[in-house]
């Protein structure tokens, strides 16, 4: 896109900073932020102090305690500094509407048009550093024509270039190139070229992208760490390196993922940026001047927010799908109790029963002061519903005014037993006793429609294959032991032949072709028993149904 203009912000102390914003912690000491990792734990992020003393990003807690033992320890959460980031990202879009988060510790703002507003990129830039200064945020920017181009002149910049190894070593060297090899520096810079750096921002100009990062590290193009190894070993150190390769040497030994990646800083290859869209948030509250504790009393509490719930959902025609309730007690505890629907629903009444269900696990202690409800997942409801004849629809919407349809009674059982603890049965093609239904979720499957007949008759219990006591032979059996005790048939049907999926290797039909055989027995009991001809496994009898 000619014009554009790119900013990339990183935030490289982004965890840990978020932790002294909350605990006031000293800013002389170290601080890291640690995250489970193989059963050990690992830096995930650092302060600036925790830097200067030589920790680093990936190290072990044990390693980073022996070489800092006063240090500061806080276990990563995930989640928060998610919610953080996206919050900065939204605080951003007063400098420009299309901003983006960039992995976990950064942002991505195209600023095409909107630099003119501040007086012009540095100045514009200046301002972008100020405001996240008084956040309490280290920030550090690159800004150039390219998504590529920007991150990698906001993470490399000239200082961390003096300490990267870039191969000037001649130990570095391959052997066959160090008669060639010669001192790089980012110094090497044409003298047409001009970059405005500083200690926390660089700008390249416009349309001198190639210029500007061809002395990078190749870890500047994002590229994994295997492949950025395996450059090194190669001695592709820098971006400049990998633009004079021929490009077919490259994508063979390589694949798309470099060339993409090279091409997308360059500007050969678009890269959208898609800016955060704002979520739907269907959460309502109460305050209440006294504690409440009686039942009675947060019952009328839900009662009140929750028909300013359903009617949320309503406008934007959604049914929650499931429910939290919130109690914020008065020791600064918060309880909290889930309703999980089978269908989605914007009905007062329905929620409202499942939440009274579930009302007794929510643990009151000495009071709550704030009830909170939000329905934290959400489905659209279809505004028309094509129901056939008009006496099916009345006879469908008295069943449901009087909450006996089987979504209201699976949602009930649900909150009792759990949702995902209730099955329904659907039919399946296959010829194999136990493969003909498969087992799935009745809160979110639709019922089947019909059952196929099946070809013979079936027993309407069935269990797993159990070993009988008879001659090991195909002959139809007068007499057999069974289950400790001696059954003598009176009638007798059969065979039906079933053979395995020779496709499937099932170990319960390692026993090869099956005949099974219709049996009454003289105690009136009518069994489904089977004769296994043998295959990877021995041949018998074995008895697998009962019929009704």
């Amino acid at each position: 896109m000619p014009g554009r203009r790119i900013i990339a912000i990183w935030f490289p102390y982004m965890g840990t900073e978020r932790i002294l914003r909350k605990t006031q912690h000293s800013l002389g000491k170290p601080v890291v932020v640690v995250a489970k990792k193989s059963q050990s734990e690992i830096i995930s992020s650092i302060s600036a102090v925790a830097q200067y003393k030589g920790l680093f990003v990936g190290q072990s807690l044990r390693d980073a305690s022996a070489i800092c033992p006063h240090l500061f320890v806080q276990t990563q959460n995930s989640y928060a500094e998610t919610q953080f980031l996206k919050g900065i990202c939204r605080w951003s879009s007063k400098f420009s509407p299309w901003v983006a988060p960039e992995g976990n510790t950064g942002l991505i703002m195209d600023i095409t048009g909107c630099s003119h507003l501040f007086g012009g990129e540095d100045k514009m830039i200046n301002h972008i550093l100020l405001a996240y200064d008084e956040l309490g945020l280290t920030t550090k920017i690159g800004c150039a024509d390219t998504v590529g181009a920007a991150w990698a002149l906001s993470r490399y910049s000239e200082k961390t270039l003096q300490n990267y190894r870039d191969g000037n070593a001649i130990e570095q060297e391959a052997r066959a190139t160090r008669s060639r090899s010669a001192k790089r520096s980012f110094k090497d810079i044409p003298n047409n070229l001009k970059i405005t750096k500083s200690s926390n921002y660089f700008i390249a100009p416009p349309g001198k992208i190639r210029q500007s990062i061809s002395n990078f590290p190749v870890a500047s193009l994002r590229l994994e760490i295997k492949t950025q190894n395996t450059l090194a070993q190669l001695g592709l150190r820098q971006i400049g390196d990998i633009i004079n390769q021929p490009r077919a040497s490259l994508n063979r030994r390589f694949g798309l993922s470099l060339l993409k990646r090279v091409d997308q800083a360059l500007g050969n290859l678009p890269e959208p940026i898609s800016p955060l869209q704002p979520e739907l948030n269907f959460g309502v509250r109460i305050s209440f001047p006294d504690p409440i504790g009686l039942k009675s009393d947060i019952i009328a509490g839900i009662d009140r927010i929750l028909d300013r719930l359903c009617s949320n959902l309503k406008k934007k025609n959604l049914g929650a799908q499931k429910v939290l309730l919130q109690a914020f007690r008065t020791d600064n505890t918060i309880g909290s109790i889930a309703v999980g629907l089978a269908q989605p629903s914007n009905s007062f009444k329905h929620i409202r029963d499942l939440m009274i269900i579930k009302l007794d696990d929510l643990n009151v202690q000495f009071g709550i002061d704030i009830l909170r409800l939000e329905a934290t997942k959400t489905e659209v409801l279809t505004k028309y519903k094509h129901i056939g004849h008009v006496l099916v629809g009345e006879r469908n919407a008295s069943r449901t005014e009087k909450n006996i349809n089987p979504e209201n009674l699976i949602s009930k059982l649900g909150v009792r037993i759990g949702l995902e603890n209730i099955i329904r049965l659907h039919p399946a093609k296959s010829n194999i006793p136990e493969k003909t239904y498969t087992m799935l979720s009745a809160a979110w499957s639709e019922k089947a429609q019909e059952w196929p007949k099946p070809k013979s008759c079936r027993p309407i219990q069935l269990w797993n294959p159990e070993i009988i006591n008879a001659p090991d032979k195909p002959n139809p059996l007068s007499e057999f032991k069974w289950r400790g005790k001696i059954w003598h048939i009176t009638e007798s049907y059969g065979p039906e032949r079933i053979s395995p999926e020779w496709w499937l290797d099932e170990p319960k039909w390692r026993s090869g072709v099956r005949d099974y055989w219709f049996v009454q027995c003289d105690t009136g009991d009518r069994l489904w028993i089977y004769y296994a001809h043998g295959g990877l496994m021995s041949s018998g009898w074995f008895c697998q149904g009962k019929f009704a």
